[in-house]
């Protein structure tokens, strides 16, 4: 998932804190793969692309699902490679593989695989249209490919609470949503318009919702500030003394989210999909 704000070498350090917090994000993103394996229409599939795999999913559960196609992950980060390699080891799956390229750059034959997808990689791009171009043209003619992004920020409080609090206590405007990031491709029809662009066919867009559960206040503060790279980002250069004082403030505001010790959140995400003619 290269890009001109976080290239492989950020991803590389994201690595670790992702793997530790990979049961949240699984559990997190689990109906977002099924949604993302529906759009597929897969049928005795041959072979499978997972574009910006990051430590693995959902390749590896595709490999799972589907034991007689080769499954290849690919990403800019090496890290993240080595874990979702050791993770199919640990599995037995012999049927996934990585490759470490970037998106708009992929060392594969055109018409190459059948179906390919990208699970909350595609915003990161540096060029999404480039990007969507080179999938095209290592899909299979009538191959599709199937990407989800986050939806509007608003409607992601679990995210979008501490990015307002950051910039009410910084004074200072955080996020560019025309910049690659978390919530790049966050409006209705942006993704559906990239993929005509790219040549694909007969689009379709599907808005998906779902609840997301944190075991405490602190772990939810924990999940932000070392896996979602828009927080991550902005606390970077915030002195240690100011990020005190912006976790207590979500410690309070997050408080309306709490049954029986735990926080609950609504997100928000959507599906774009299409074909190659």
């Amino acid at each position: 998932m290269e890009n001109a704000l976080h290239p492989g070498d950020y991803w590389d350090h994201r690595s670790d804190d992702r793997r530790r917090w990979e049961n949240v994000i699984n559990l997190f993103l689990k109906p977002v793969t099924t949604a993302l394996l529906q759009h597929l229409h897969l049928k005795n599939p041959v072979r499978i692309l997972d574009v910006g795999t990051g430590t693995g999913e959902p390749g590896l559960s595709i490999a799972q699902l589907y034991p007689e196609a080769e499954v290849t992950g690919t990403d800019i980060s090496t890290r993240m490679l080595d874990i979702a390699k050791g993770k199919a080891i640990e599995r037995g799956l012999a049927n996934f593989d990585v490759v470490c390229c970037d998106a708009v750059a992929m060392p594969f034959e055109d018409h190459w695989f059948d179906a390919v997808v990208c699970r909350n990689g595609v915003m990161f791009f540096k060029n999404i249209t480039d990007g969507l171009r080179e999938i095209n043209r290592v899909l299979k003619p009538g191959g599709r490919l199937a990407v989800s992004a986050w939806g509007l920020l608003e409607q992601n409080l679990w995210i979008s609470l501490v990015l307002d609090i950051i910039a009410a206590v910084t004074r200072r405007k955080l996020y560019n949503q025309h910049l690659p990031g978390m919530f790049h491709c966050m409006q209705p029809g942006v993704m559906a318009d990239w993929f005509e662009t790219a040549h694909l066919q007969a689009v379709q867009e599907e808005a998906l919702t779902g609840i997301v559960q944190f075991n405490s206040v602190g772990d939810h503060w924990q999940y932000v500030t070392r896996v979602s790279a828009d927080v991550v980002n902005a606390l970077k250069d915030i002195p240690p003394p100011v990020q005190e004082i912006i976790r207590s403030e979500v410690a309070s505001a997050v408080g309306r989210h709490v049954i029986d010790d735990k926080l609950y959140f609504q997100w928000s995400l959507r599906v774009t999909s299409g074909t190659k003619a």
